[in-house]
């Protein structure tokens, strides 16, 4: 681990827990940054994935099948120590109300599976940051574990919005005591989490100021007029249909959709790839586009969207369903499943390109520690 402990880390043990990203994968959520940010500030850190079993294999759309062979231990990157914690089958949200049933019923054993690795993490950590969806199935787990914990849920996204099963947001209020804080991405978020008796806060976005200092040079031959798609939520791919033959003379890039689109020679369709190799996609790009999908209380996306933030901290116009433009003017909205509206979206983007201010944003370590211990921050409290 580092030895550039500041006087506020103390040497203490930070141990992250997702249900749908490993530390190792290229793409870059907030729970990757702010686990580096805290490793750097001289944070013991250690990053638990899991929801990983034969299922996400024969599904073949987990961005972590390339661990397969990894699972199960521990390797040490960028200093922080990784586990992904693979079973032989995990429970999910299939969508049908008796399929449901029979599933949620199963979240209780499988929260208690045996793992001594997962164990010794949590049992010997100061903080436990979980990602608000599956990990709150292990908050009385990780409170027998460790009693003396400040155990942080980290809320980016609305579980129901991302599809997880209805026992997790039971879970979630069921043992919502054992949390001391939950922490929300944005506002308007607030309302779902209407449970917590407990402090709720609200942390945003961070830079790396250093990523964007040498970014390369364009990926986009010379005069190409670009618009950039990045990751897979909510991902709409009716978008592009509408779209690309509609402006032969823009390029359409999108990036890591997990989709295999087809379209006209405008549309570019790319893999996964790491985060800095996408840097150069958005810096050149005219327009970004944040494709979603209409989904029920979604709302909070104007606030919580990364892709968005990083559009506007590029000064890009960006192109997104009405639900999320929020109070941004550097955003034009359009109506999900309606050509028309999409491809008036994108023409109203365009000419807005070199009109937009590129927006601001603190450090990611600024928001790490936020997050950490938010009531030194009383702008983070909304309850």
């Amino acid at each position: 681990m580092s030895s550039r402990a500041g006087p506020e880390a103390d040497g203490k043990r930070v141990v992250l827990i997702s249900g749908y990203h490993d530390y190792r994968t290229a793409k870059r959520a907030s729970i990757h940054q702010i686990a580096q940010a805290l490793a750097k500030s001289g944070y013991d850190v250690s990053f638990i994935a899991t929801r990983f079993s034969w299922l996400s294999r024969r599904r073949g759309t987990d961005s972590r099948l390339f661990l397969w062979d990894k699972s199960n231990q521990v390797e040490v990157v960028d200093g922080i120590r990784c586990f992904l914690w693979r079973t032989s089958l995990h429970p999910f949200h299939s969508g049908n109300r008796l399929g449901d049933a029979i599933l949620g019923t199963l979240f209780p054993t499988y929260a208690e599976l045996s793992s001594t690795i997962f164990d010794d993490l949590v049992a010997h950590a100061d903080y436990l940051i979980i990602e608000a969806g599956l990990p709150a199935i292990y908050l009385r787990r990780l409170r027998r574990l460790n009693p003396g914990a400040k155990i942080i849920c980290y809320c980016t996204d609305r579980p129901d919005v991302v599809g997880s099963h209805p026992f997790v947001r039971q879970r979630m209020i069921d043992d919502q005591h054992l949390v001391d804080h939950f922490v929300v991405r944005a506002r308007a978020m607030a309302e779902y989490f209407n449970f917590v008796s407990g402090p709720l806060h609200r942390v945003g976005f961070g830079i790396n100021p250093e990523e964007f200092a040498n970014i390369g040079p364009s990926p986009y031959h010379n005069g190409d007029r670009a618009a950039v798609s990045l990751g897979s939520m909510l991902f709409d791919e009716h978008f592009f249909a509408a779209s690309a033959p509609a402006f032969p003379d823009v390029r359409f890039d999108v990036i890591g959709s997990g989709t295999e689109l087809q379209g006209p020679p405008n549309l570019h369709v790319h893999a996964e790839m790491p985060y800095a190799d996408t840097l150069p996609f958005v810096k050149h790009a005219a327009i970004g586009i944040a494709p979603y999908r209409a989904a029920p209380g979604g709302e909070y996306l104007a606030d919580s969207s990364l892709k968005l933030a990083q559009f506007e901290y590029f000064g890009l116009p960006a192109v997104c369903p009405h639900f999320a433009v929020g109070d941004s003017t550097a955003r034009v909205g359009y109506e999900p499943g309606n050509p028309q509206s999409i491809r008036a979206a994108v023409g109203k983007a365009l000419a807005l390109v070199g009109k937009i201010e590129p927006r601001s944003f603190p450090t990611w370590s600024e928001v790490a520690m936020r997050v950490l211990n938010p009531a030194a921050y009383p702008d983070t409290l909304v309850n």
